[in-house]
């Protein structure tokens, strides 16, 4: 071997057992920091002895009247609030008015952005306002999840959501793809539980991938893994999760939740993955499955 390849052939290796150095001074700092205790969050109660947690996504509208809406909302509440395991998801975004209004979808019905429409075009679409829905949502364990496209949404969402008011801290998780949010949301409220932002979940699977899942001080108090769908001749759905990086969060007591989903051929394989909970599309599968839960442990 002549002299200058020789050189090259050090220098290679030389960045490996660097890199590799440096990845093993990560990997054992990553698995030996001591962690958090867990958050003893009244939301975490929605387990009762073990059970799995079953959302079901208010989907838009309900109906087409908004009294009816509201009486539908009565009725699911009713439901989630008799048994242990059940609880709702509610999709929640500003309307043109600057109202929170419950809405699955973008659009109207018409196909006007929410965003932009009036409260009483809402209405009319069988749309409600948070502050309407509110009241049905007492003493129910409810996931909000924000959709912000538009400044303002935590200023005005403080206002029904706290201690002592129509939504209360111990009843509610608080999710969105938005980390501007959600760190928003944790400085003026730290006594609340949160979901994970979009990139943290993001960057626990690009950590996972390189075996340091444990490096990131995770602000979350749980995961939540949004996927898609398989197409209908495929049963498995591929979570965004690594195995890795779900073992990562029972290790720091981080319960795991996914969805959502519109079978229970797919929502049960999930639950046997190691999910804590699954987000729901389907009314009847959402009640079948919340009496069949002991089976589900």
């Amino acid at each position: 071997m002549n002299r200058s390849l020789r050189s090259v052939v050090t220098v290679v290796v030389s960045i490996f057992i660097a890199s590799f150095g440096s990845w093993l001074f990560l990997r054992s700092n990553a698995t030996s920091k001591p962690l958090k205790p867990p958050f003893a969050h009244g939301f975490n109660k929605i387990h009762g002895d073990g059970y799995p947690a079953l959302f079901f996504q208010i989907q838009k509208p309900l109906t087409k009247e908004s009294s009816t809406t509201l009486n539908d909302l009565s009725e699911l509440a009713g439901r989630a609030r008799s048994t242990v395991g059940a609880g709702l998801w509610l999709d929640v975004r500003l309307n043109g008015s600057g109202e929170l209004v419950v809405s699955s979808s973008d659009l109207l019905s018409n196909g006007k952005p929410v965003e932009i429409a009036s409260l009483d075009e809402c209405r009319a679409d069988g749309i409600v306002t948070l502050a309407e829905a509110a009241p049905s949502l007492k003493d129910i364990y409810i996931v909000l999840n924000l959709i912000a496209r538009r400044p303002g949404l935590p200023a005005k969402l403080s206002e029904i959501w706290g201690d002592g008011k129509p939504l209360s801290f111990d009843w509610t998780l608080v999710q969105s793809e938005s980390d501007g949010i959600l760190k928003e949301l944790r400085e003026q409220a730290p006594k609340a539980f949160y979901g994970s932002s979009q990139a943290t979940m993001i960057q626990l699977e690009i950590l996972s991938t390189l075996g340091l899942e444990g490096l990131p001080d995770l602000k979350s108090d749980a995961l939540i893994s949004m996927i898609e769908e398989p197409a209908k001749n495929n049963s498995v759905a591929i979570p965004r999760l690594r195995d890795s990086t779900l073992k990562e969060a029972h290790r720091r007591s981080l319960k795991r939740y996914v969805g959502p989903v519109s079978t229970r051929e797919v929502a049960v394989p999930l639950l046997a993955a190691g999910y804590d909970g699954i987000i729901l599309t389907e009314r009847g599968i959402w009640e079948d499955l919340l009496d069949e839960r002991h089976l589900l442990q």
